[in-house]
């Protein structure tokens, strides 16, 4: 997504949508802390069930995910997938 950003940045002519692509590239770096929490909601993501809308993804597919990775995640580090499917589903909508 951030090479199909710069890609644009590089060939827009309009200062306005310069600036708003600037200002989506411009974000703090992930702490290294969190990493394994934003790899696990980017292969839920990628598996998500689709139907006519786009559906949250949901404690079975979560459950499943950790037995079958091996993957161990805290309730607050679920909360934090939660709270990045929520974010990544209003963007979407």
């Amino acid at each position: 997504m951030r090479d199909v950003l710069f890609g644009l940045l590089e060939r827009t002519r309009n200062d306005d949508k310069r600036a708003e692509l600037e200002a989506e590239l411009t974000v703090p770096p992930l702490p290294l802390e969190l990493e394994h929490v934003w790899r696990a909601f980017c292969r839920l993501n990628a598996r998500r069930r689709v139907g006519f809308a786009l559906e949250p993804i949901g404690y079975a597919d979560l459950e499943a995910f950790i037995r079958l990775t091996g993957v161990k995640l805290s309730p607050f580090e679920i909360r934090l997938v939660e709270d990045l499917d929520n974010l990544y589903r209003e963007k979407k909508a």
